[in-house]
C-alpha cells in the first residue's frame, strides 16, 4: 500500500464513483417522478426525434377527429333543412292535386291553394337563404362546386369531390365547350297554316289538315307532304320513342314527348288555352277554332313542329295547295357527345378536362366524378358551342393530420329558383323552375300537369342532394372518423413505447443506484482515513 498525503487517489476514485452513482439516482428519480424515460435530448436523441414526430401526428389526428365531428354536425344541419324542404314540396304536390279536382273546386278554393303554394315557395327560398352553421350559410349556393353558369344551357353541374379536394386545385372560371356534338340527326318539320276559313261569319278557324295524325303521313288537300313514320307509333296514335312535337297556339308553345297521344295533346292544350279550342277530325285533321266569336285570326295561330332524336331519312315534298311546309336544318344532338372543360387550374397551370357523354344519355357528360347535364334542346348542344362557369372548392373539410388530407362536398343552392330546372317539358317560358309556379300562378291558370312536373323535379333535386350528403357523411366522414381513431390509438401506443418509462424496470434501477450511492459514501469515508496511517510511521 502506497501512503501519500498530498494526493489521496483512493479517495478521488471513491468520489468519482459516488458522483456517478448519485447522477444515476437523480436520473432515476426524474424518470420515476415524470413518468417519462426521455425528458431531454440527452436521454435518447434518436428516440426524442421519433417521439416528437409522432407527437405532431397524434396532435394532428386529434384535431382531424374534432374537424370530422364538426363536419358531421354541419352536414346533419344541412340535411335537416333539406328534410323540411321535402315536407314543403310534398305539401305543394298535395295542393296541386287538390286544385286539379276541378269538379268540386270553386274559384276561392283554387285561390286558397295557390296562396298556400306561394307561401311554401317563399318558405323554401327563405330556408335556403337563412340555413347556416354558426355564421356560415350552407344552402344559398356559396358552397356549391360550380356557380354562375347558364341554367338554360346546363341543367346540372356536379363538380365531384375528387376535384374540389385536390390540394393543387385552384378555384376559378372555366369554359365548357362541346367539341363533338354526336352522330344522330334530328330533323325538324314545321307546318305553317297560311289560309283561314270562315264558318258563316261566326267563328274563325286556322286548320292544318293532318289526316288522322297517324304514322302514315301528313296530308293537305289530299296531297301527302311527307312520310314521317319515325315520329309516330301506329298503335294508339302515340308519339314514337325519341320523337317530340311542339304545337304553337296563339303564340304559346306546347311541347310533348314520346309516348303521348294526339288526344292527350289536344286535351292538355284546351285546358291551358283560352283563345282557341283544338279538335281532331278525319276530314280536317288538327283544327283550332277561335273561341272569341266574330274576331279574325292570324295565319300562324296554329303551327305544328315535329322532331326526332333518331336519324330519319324522311323527305319533304314541295308546297301543296295553300299549305307551306318548311324544314329546319339537321342538328347533331345524339349520342357520342364530347365536351371539355378548359381553364381548370391544377398546380397553378391551366388544364383541360375531357368529358365524354354516357352512351345511353347524351345530355349527361361524365368523367372521373364530374357530371354535367346539358340542355340538348338548346343550340348549346351543337358543336363548337361554349359557355362559362365558375368552379369553387365547395364545402372543404380538413379530415387528416397532414396538408393534403382534405375532402369536399358540393352543397348546391336550393332556393326555389334553383329547383325543378327543366321540369316542365311542355310550356316553354311559363314554368322553368319552382319559383315560376308562383309567378305564373300555375294553379289559378289550371296548369296542374306542368306544376306537378316541376314539383316532382324539385323533389328529385332535394332528395338527390340529401342522398349525396348522407353518403358523404356515412362513407367519407364517419368511415374516416373510425380510421382516424384507430390510427390515433396505434400511434399513441407506439409513442408511449419510446417515451414512457417502465416503472418496474426503473424502480429496480433506482434501488440499485441508491445502494451504490450508500456503498460509495461508506468507501469514500474509509479512503479519507488512509492518510492518517502516515502518523504511525513517525513514531
Amino acid at each position: 500500500m502506497s501512503l501519500r498525503i498530498n494526493h489521496n487517489l483512493t479517495a478521488i476514485n471513491g468520489q468519482r464513483n459516488l458522483t456517478n452513482n448519485d447522477r444515476m439516482v437523480s436520473k432515476s428519480l426524474e424518470k420515476l417522478s415524470s413518468g417519462l424515460q426521455i425528458n431531454r435530448a440527452a436521454d435518447g436523441a434518436a428516440g426524442l426525434v421519433i417521439s416528437e414526430q409522432m407527437r405532431a401526428q397524434i396532435t394532428g389526428l386529434g384535431q382531424a377527429i374534432d374537424n370530422s365531428d364538426t363536419a358531421v354536425a354541419m352536414v346533419q344541419t344541412a340535411e335537416g333543412s333539406l328534410n323540411e324542404m321535402n315536407a314543403l314540396l310534398n305539401k305543394m304536390r298535395e295542393l296541386t292535386l287538390h286544385a286539379a279536382n276541378a269538379g268540386v273546386n270553386d274559384t276561392n278554393q283554387v285561390l286558397a291553394d295557390q296562396t298556400e303554394l306561394n307561401n311554401a315557395v317563399d318558405s323554401i327560398t327563405r330556408i335556403a337563404n337563412t340555413a347556416q352553421f354558426g355564421t356560415k350559410k350552407i344552402l344559398d349556393g356559396s358552397l356549391a362546386g360550380a356557380t354562375n353558369y347558364d341554367t338554360t344551357k346546363i341543367r346540372k353541374f356536379d363538380v365531384g369531390s375528387s376535384l374540389m379536394s385536390r390540394s393543387d386545385f385552384t378555384a376559378g372560371s372555366v369554359t365548357l365547350s362541346v367539341t363533338t356534338a354526336g352522330v344522330a340527326t334530328s330533323l325538324t318539320l314545321s307546318v305553317n297554316v297560311v289560309g283561314l276559313s270562315t264558318n258563316t261569319g261566326i267563328s274563325t278557324e286556322a286548320s292544318y289538315n293532318a289526316g288522322t295524325f297517324s304514322a302514315f303521313g301528313f296530308s293537305a288537300g289530299g296531297t301527302v307532304l311527307s312520310t314521317m313514320s319515325a315520329f309516330f307509333s301506329a298503335a294508339g296514335n302515340h308519339l314514337a320513342e325519341g320523337a317530340s312535337a311542339t304545337l304553337t297556339v296563339a303564340g304559346k308553345d306546347y311541347q310533348f314527348q314520346s309516348g303521348e297521344s294526339v288526344s292527350d295533346m289536344i286535351a292538355f292544350i284546351n285546358q291551358a288555352q283560352n283563345d282557341y279550342t283544338l279538335d281532331n277530325t278525319t276530314a280536317v285533321g288538327i283544327r283550332a277554332v277561335r273561341n272569341n266569336l266574330g274576331s279574325g285570326g292570324l295565319a300562324t295561330d296554329l303551327t305544328i313542329r315535329m322532331s326526332s332524336g333518331y336519324k330519319s331519312s324522311a323527305t319533304v315534298a314541295a308546297t301543296a295547295g295553300s299549305q307551306t311546309v318548311t324544314t329546319g336544318s339537321d342538328k347533331n344532338v345524339g349520342t357520342q357527345t364530347i365536351a371539355q372543360l378548359t381553364g381548370v387550374m391544377l398546380g397553378g397551370v391551366s388544364s383541360t378536362v375531357a368529358l365524354v357523354a354516357d352512351a345511353s344519355n347524351a345530355a349527361i357528360l361524365k368523367n372521373n366524378g364530374y357530371g354535367i347535364q346539358i340542355n340538348t334542346a338548346n343550340s348549346f348542344s351543337n358543336a363548337a358551342a361554349t359557355t362559362t362557369a365558375n368552379l369553387t372548392r365547395g364545402a372543404l373539410f380538413q379530415v387528416g393530420a397532414n396538408a393534403a388530407q382534405q375532402t369536399a362536398v358540393d352543397l348546391k343552392a336550393v332556393r326555389a329558383s334553383d329547383l325543378g330546372l327543366g321540369g316542365d317539358l311542355r310550356t316553354t317560358g311559363r314554368i322553368e323552375n319552382l319559383n315560376t309556379l308562383k309567378s305564373s300562378q300555375s294553379l289559378v291558370n289550371g296548369d296542374f300537369k306542368g306544376a306537378l312536373q316541376v314539383i316532382d323535379k324539385a323533389i328529385d333535386d332535394v332528395t338527390n342532394l340529401r342522398g349525396q350528403l348522407g353518403a358523404f357523411q356515412a362513407n367519407t366522414l364517419e368511415s374516416g372518423l373510425n380510421n382516424l381513431r384507430v390510427s390515433n390509438e396505434n400511434l399513441t401506443a407506439a409513442e408511449s413505447t419510446i417515451r414512457d418509462v417502465d416503472f418496474a424496470k426503473e424502480s429496480a434501477n433506482f434501488t440499485k443506484n441508491n445502494i451504490m450511492v450508500q456503498a460509495s459514501t461508506a468507501m469514500l469515508a474509509q479512503a479519507n482515513q488512509l492518510p492518517v496511517n502516515v502518523l504511525k510511521l513517525l513514531g
